[in-house]
């Protein structure tokens, strides 16, 4: 599997983004959780949700005011994460510990 890249986005409510990406598959990443401690604090004016709902869609990235931007890959980890199917390729992307997916 390629890389997944961000085809479109928009605001749900709130801190929570409905992306889909290049593989079609679409899903939801609430970003309060993110903001609470997995991402460094450089992000934190996406706390501010019409900071967060003011982005734009670059080459498949989602870029913020700031030179702020989150790998797409990354994205769809958090979107996906609990999908049996997706388990060792979040591994091989280093997201998972590989101990940790079943074959």
């Amino acid at each position: 599997m390629s890389l997944p890249l961000i085809t479109a986005a928009h605001c749900v409510q709130g801190h929570v983004l409905q992306l889909t990406f290049s593989d079609g598959r679409s899903g939801t990443v609430d970003f309060s959780a993110l903001l609470d401690g997995a991402l460094p604090p450089v992000f934190a004016p996406l706390r501010d949700p019409a900071v967060l709902a003011d982005f734009r869609l670059e080459h498949g990235t989602l870029h913020w005011t700031g030179d702020l931007d989150l790998a797409p890959e990354y994205l769809y980890f958090r979107a996906f994460a609990h999908e049996p199917g997706l388990q060792r390729q979040f591994a091989d992307w280093g997201y998972l510990e590989p101990h940790t997916v079943h074959a």
